[in-house]
């Protein structure tokens, strides 16, 4: 049109105006021996824009359609670039060129519109186009692979391509590498990236290497292997080498020295197929001057900066879906027109995956079924996820296998709790599982700083239909997580009824809850006596949690009760500085003040933290343990106070009472000893001891049998006819007191006489038998006592064990005896009367019984058969 219209009465200058300086310069520069017209070296847009200037020279028709047409230059002058550079598509460029192009409808551009008609008619058809080799034609020395035509061009990466050029413009990372599943959009990225370098003003490299390691892909028809693709980087490295020389045929040394000096960018698709230690050694081996960007399912594991590709956004996947059915036409077309719910359906159902989305849409085309062909994946899902998972060593299987099973996100600590693989094992099978895209790690939305572990999509697709794990690791993986749950019940239970047990181990949030399952599973070791086990179990919490500070608690408590000392008061110093609120600071405080004082003997040092804990919590615990320690500071009034307080303020008559009214029973018996020794006072020393005795009798009288109160009982009793003793004459206002004492001992003999103190009880008896003025009431009572401490006839051993009822359910009960810390079970068909006892049926608890243990009852709940009530005093 130029050449018609308007060279043909001005001349060149004129006619281009500032257009002509560039243009004769390119002609100038041509090396053809053809003398062309000047109007092949302008641009698309300065030709326009000519004919736009001269539009009164041209036909009314034309000039009025280029005048009308020239917003559409915007649109087709980018397109057209990239087209004729080789440069990847953008997202609608094949739309928008061909709709901008339809508006020129006159006569004079029969070209065009026979090219349109050809599209038209046949939307595969591309036009004969012999280009030529631009390895050269660039500013940058480059081998990078025609860009495939994609009418869809590259959806939803903008952000990942611009933050990764930024990268490599900056050069401070030697080595990126992009991550991801396959199919993701790796290679398509990485090829963008190259591209935008290439075009970029301000890019550092001369030159810029691509290699691609890909072995095969995937079509609507299988998987197919790419004929004379590169295996190795062997291979790899001599192709690199012939763009830098045609005749190159050396190996890594030489690419090297011809790489010398050159700020080069090199690029290495699909990773994965060659081993880390191999990028490795190029990297070493290649001069300084070389960056790499890489593309991998998994990385290289060393001296790479990792930059994850996602799936696409929802609304980018929809797109692509309906762009590229749309180009594709055909069969597929119907695609492009269906509902937006059903569209979301399927690309959710193909995880967002590029190539899922377009393997779909030419399975389509080629003629499946829409419906089966997305739920049927498994050829793409093998062909995405095998390979990585053939990679995989025993841990990342095992721990893949545990997230299956699991079928929701995990925490790490969570995933400790359910397999037994070392700490540090862990961490590097699910940094392995990350790198391979067959796990996501997001954060918890309860705690930012806490990362979840889920199975991607893909990967749990592979397991179910491909590579199923075996039902055996699927049940025992739910069964861990099953006791993981009921563990966590237990000890909020635990807790909710008595907050400072032993056994309890408090949680900041949930977050903690795995490393308190493995806290409490070491103090259950430690309770069996295996105390190895027990901190095996701590040093695998601590692996998880260091800053918990129940974890040196309770290690701390489990030392103590091994009686390491120092060690024990060290962690226990640990965890009060962690413990940094009031109501942690309060329960190390507690423990360790029970610590200091029972196994250290520092009762001055644990007395101010008794006193913090009992401030703060305010229970029968924190109370009993205050005043046990002001026991044995010999502050016997503060003691009683608390303790007194104590026994009041239990919840129920558990095994805290027991403990409580112990330490009472134990704190009247220790007043009354020092009354004697450091006071000379018996006559207040024995009402002392009298009132601890009772106070304590009371209990085994409903039933109780518990070998450490009795001890304190009889070295009350003791304290009591010592402090007797000290009078010289039995003072008649101890009658009473002497009788209830004596009486009770005799009552529960068969219970004392396994106490340490039975050894000495006789010689008190004996010392009161002989006083003056003893009645004659106290007297028997005495005479009676000796002949049960006569040491039995050689056949005793036949004689039947006694015992107390301490429980009756109606049809059945269960007596204590102390050979069986379980109690005996019985029956209520095996009760016997005897001569002069009578079976109270509605309430015998404390009733004292003979019986026999039955063959059956071995176990941990013995069993009683003929069970006979004793007569009252017998």
């Amino acid at each position: 049109m130029i050449l018609r219209y308007v060279l043909d009465h001005m001349s060149e200058s004129d006619a281009l105006g500032d257009s002509y300086d560039k243009a004769a310069e390119r002609r100038h520069a041509d090396a053809s021996d053809d003398e062309l017209s000047i109007v092949e070296y302008l641009d698309m847009r300065d030709a326009y824009d000519i004919l736009n200037r001269h539009r009164d020279a041209l036909p009314v028709e034309l000039a009025r359609e280029l005048r009308n047409g020239t917003p559409r230059m915007d649109t087709l002058v980018p397109v057209r670039n990239r087209v004729m550079h080789g440069r990847p598509l953008q997202s609608g460029d094949a739309e928008k060129a061909v709709s901008a192009c339809r508006e020129f409808k006159s006569r004079f551009w029969p070209t065009l519109r026979d090219t349109l008609d050809r599209l038209g008619a046949d939307p595969d058809w591309e036009p004969a186009f012999n280009g030529v080799d631009r390895k050269f034609s660039d500013r940058i020395l480059h081998n990078l692979p025609p860009f495939d035509y994609d009418d869809t061009g590259l959806i939803g990466r903008a952000q990942a391509c611009s933050s990764i050029v930024k990268h490599l413009l900056r050069r401070r990372e030697p080595m990126i590498t992009i991550t991801g599943e396959g199919g993701i959009g790796k290679t398509a990225l990485a090829s963008d990236i190259a591209y935008s370098l290439l075009d970029n003003p301000d890019s550092p490299y001369e030159c810029i290497l691509w290699t691609s390691l890909k072995t095969e892909r995937l079509t609507a028809n299988g998987v197919v292997e790419i004929a004379g693709a590169v295996r190795d980087i062997t291979g790899a490295t001599q192709g690199l080498g012939k763009v830098l020389t045609d005749d190159f045929k050396g190996g890594v040394a030489e690419l090297s020295e011809a790489l010398e000096g050159i700020e080069t960018l090199l690029i290495i698709d699909n990773l994965e197929t060659v081993s880390g230690s191999e990028i490795v050694t190029l990297y070493e081996s290649l001069p300084d001057t070389v960056t790499y960007l890489m593309t991998s399912r998994i990385g290289v594991g060393q001296i790479e900066r990792r930059i994850p590709l996602p799936p696409l956004e929802k609304k980018d996947a929809q797109t692509l879906f309906r762009s590229f059915a749309r180009v594709r036409g055909g069969r597929a077309d119907f695609l492009a027109r269906l509902k937006p719910e059903t569209v979301d359906q399927i690309v959710t159902r193909l995880r967002f995956s590029p190539l899922a989305i377009r393997w779909y849409v030419l399975s389509v085309e080629s003629g499946r079924e829409p419906h089966p062909t997305l739920t049927n994946q498994d050829e793409l899902i093998d062909f995405c996820v095998r390979s990585v998972f053939d990679a995989l060593s025993e841990t990342p299987k095992s721990i893949l296998s545990v997230l299956y099973a699991l079928d929701r996100s995990s925490t790490f600590d969570e995933l400790a709790v359910l397999t037994d693989s070392p700490i540090d094992d862990l961490n590097l099978a699910v940094k392995e599982l990350s790198a391979g895209s067959l796990v996501s790690q997001n954060p918890d939305p309860a705690d930012e700083l806490i990362s979840r572990v889920q199975i991607t999509e893909a990967a749990q697709h592979f397991l179910r239909r491909v590579a199923p794990p075996q039902q055996a690791d699927i049940s025992s993986t739910l069964l861990r997580e099953q006791e993981f749950r009921r563990s966590e019940e237990r000890r909020r239970a635990d807790e909710s009824k008595r907050q400072l047990a032993p056994n309890v181990v408090r949680v900041r949030s949930s977050h903690d809850e795995p490393t308190s399952h493995l806290l409490r599973l070491a103090l259950a070791q430690a309770h069996a006596g295996s105390i190895e086990r027990a901190r095996s179990y701590v040093t695998r919490a601590r692996s998880l949690n260091p800053e918990y500070w129940e974890v040196d608690r309770v290690e701390a408590f489990i030392l103590s009760r091994n009686d390491q000392i120092d060690q024990a008061t060290t962690l226990y110093r640990s965890a009060l500085r962690k413990a940094t609120d009031e109501a942690s600071n309060a329960v190390v405080s507690y423990y360790f003040a029970g610590h200091l004082a029972g196994r250290g003997h520092d009762v001055e040092a644990a007395l101010p933290l008794a006193v913090a804990a009992h401030e703060h919590f305010q229970t029968a615990d924190t109370a009993q343990l205050l005043g046990k320690i002001h026991l044995w500071a010999r502050n016997y009034e503060e003691s009683q106070i608390l303790l007194e307080w104590a026994l009041e303020n239990v919840s129920d008559r558990g095994k805290l009472r027991l403990i409580v009214l112990t330490t009472l029973v134990d704190s009247w018996r220790r007043w009354s000893e020092s009354l004697i020794e450091d006071d000379r006072r018996p006559v207040e020393a024995a009402h002392k001891a009298s009132a601890g005795f009772t106070q304590g009798v009371r209990e085994l009288d409903s039933g109780a049998w518990d070998k450490r109160l009795a001890e304190v009982l009889l070295e009350s009793a003791s304290a009591f006819l010592r402090a007797i003793g000290e009078l010289g004459v039995f003072p008649a206002n101890f009658e009473r007191d002497a009788v209830r004492i004596l009486t009770g001992v005799k009552r529960h003999a068969v219970l004392f006489e396994r106490c340490a103190a039975w050894r000495h009880f006789p010689g008190r008896i004996g010392r009161l038998y002989r006083m003056s003025e003893v009645s004659e009431e106290v007297s028997s009572l005495c005479e009676d006592l000796v002949q049960v401490a006569r040491p039995k006839r050689d056949d005793t051993a036949a004689e039947p064990p006694r015992g107390i009822v301490k429980a009756w359910l109606g049809t059945y009960g269960f007596i204590s005896h102390p050979d069986y810390p379980s109690d005996i079970f019985f029956p209520g068909s095996a009760v016997e009367e005897g001569p002069g006892a009578v079976w109270n049926t509605h309430d015998p608890v404390g009733a004292h019984v003979i019986f026999e243990v039955d063959e059956h009852g071995k176990g941990d709940r013995p069993r009683a058969n003929f069970v006979s009530p004793l007569p009252a005093g017998a």
